[in-house]
């Protein structure tokens, strides 16, 4: 009996002793199984997150692929805009030319008397061959005028059709410059958007590594950063509208402007050419009907050969650029047809009253001087400086294809130098303004008045 008694007591011993080791066995594995299951769920996440990470990394690719054909479009743009302004600037120094010469024409016309002229040439023939030569001279010589106003007619035509293109070219170039900004915005948005995500993963993973609220910051630092670029982009997108929309009040009064000038113009063409057609026709009759003081009415030969007017030609390299003249239509108050980021838009922008369609920086002086302004040596406060192609503005050379123009500050005639202000793609600020002072020597300036 004592025996049985015993044996189960020791059993019962051995019951009691083994349960604590049962229930701490148990409490370690279900320890290392949550840890397990915590690992196994951040794993997941961080593939979510990577795969996230690559879809974002494979848009911003794209974007940037599709960033770098607008650039390559917008530098195509820039250069057909600066041929079209060589070309217009080429043709509306050309028309300038050919006024001065038609103008002198005109003048010589007017105190010589091309019609009487003429009269007295057939009359003073000797014979009706003689008179048949002289004749065809003098519809030579007319015939002459009339093609040189028809190439003046065709130049002036092919200015407007230039300056149509233009504008074209100056609209395309705008829409491709905001989409290229809509682009870089979205890259800029993604790419803030892959550092949020990346901080959140890093903090993910900071937290088997306790290192927790440093990755935190990071992450509260990269989504401030990606408030503020959106807030910068919003800002940057308003003034650009309200620049836009600045601009194009501007070009629409000055077309209409342009318009009212141009219609003026026509008028008043008009009314000269009817004016002067009268009084053609009636020196004419005079001419005619008048008896000469040398007995010509009555069959004798004129005491005197009539004066031939010089045969028209149109050697344009051996004509000086004239001080005065309208270069054909005026286009200054088309607004700024120059493309944005080059040297040329920057001056216009800043000095309304240049020309809109002088070309690219080097033809400023020859063009301004078509258009009637005063280009000479002098420095001058407010004027416009143009560097040759190559030429030296300071420390940097110009591009050796088009020059370069810059609009003058101040000058300072003890030290015989000017401060510029000037826009281009070489500065870190394109539009301007970018501030330099150098040598006022050796340059051509512009000048308002």
């Amino acid at each position: 009996m004592k025996k049985k008694s015993l044996v189960a007591l020791l059993v019962c011993t051995m019951t009691l002793a083994s349960t604590p080791v049962a229930v701490f066995a148990d409490s370690y594995d279900d320890q290392i199984e949550a840890k397990d299951k915590q690992i196994n769920e951040l794993k997941t996440e961080q593939a979510d997150a990577q795969a996230q990470i690559d879809a974002l990394t494979a848009d911003i690719e794209t974007v940037n692929k599709k960033v770098k054909e607008l650039e390559a479009k917008e530098e195509t743009l820039t250069n057909e805009t600066l041929e079209l302004q060589d070309t217009i600037a080429k043709l509306k120094v050309r028309i300038a030319k050919r006024q001065e010469k038609i103008n002198a024409q005109a003048r010589d016309t007017q105190v010589n008397g091309q019609a009487s002229t003429f009269i007295d040439a057939v009359l003073g023939s000797d014979s009706v061959s003689e008179a048949i030569s002289r004749v065809q001279a003098m519809s030579t010589l007319v015939g002459a005028n009339q093609d040189l106003l028809k190439q003046q007619q065709e130049d002036e035509k092919a200015v407007e059709e230039k300056v149509q293109e233009n504008e074209a070219k100056i609209k395309e170039l705008a829409a491709n410059q905001e989409e290229l900004a809509n682009q870089k915005e979205a890259i800029a948005n993604q790419q803030a958007e892959l550092k949020v995500m990346k901080a959140s993963l890093a903090a993910e993973q900071a937290k088997t590594e306790n290192d927790k609220k440093d990755l935190q910051a990071k992450k509260a630092a990269a989504e401030a950063e990606a408030a503020r670029i959106k807030k910068e982009q919003e800002a940057a997108e308003k003034a650009r509208q309200e620049a836009a929309a600045k601009q194009a009040a501007a070009a629409k009064k000055a077309q209409e402007e342009a318009a009212k000038q141009e219609a003026a113009a026509k008028e008043k063409q008009t009314t000269n050419t009817s004016s002067s057609s009268s009084d053609s026709k009636a020196d004419v009759e005079e001419s005619v009907t008048t008896p000469s003081n040398d007995g010509s009415n009555n069959g004798g030969s004129a005491s005197t050969e009539p004066s031939t007017p010089a045969t028209p030609s149109e050697p344009e390299e051996e004509i000086e650029t004239p001080s005065t003249g309208t270069g054909g239509k005026d286009h200054s108050n088309s607004g700024n047809m120059y493309a944005y980021g080059q040297c040329t838009w920057y001056v216009k922008s800043v000095a309304p009253w240049v020309g809109t369609y002088w070309g690219n920086g080097a033809q400023w002086g020859a063009s301004a001087a078509a258009d009637g302004y005063r280009v000479d040596g002098s420095p001058e406060a407010g004027s416009v400086v143009v560097f040759g192609a190559g030429q030296m503005v300071g420390d940097w050379q110009a591009s050796g294809a088009y020059g370069h123009v810059a609009y003058v500050q101040s000058y300072n005639a003890s030290s015989n130098t000017i401060t510029i202000t000037q826009g281009g793609m070489g500065f870190s600020n394109p539009g301007g303004p970018n501030t330099q002072t150098l040598s006022a020597s050796g340059f051509q300036y512009i000048h308002r008045y």
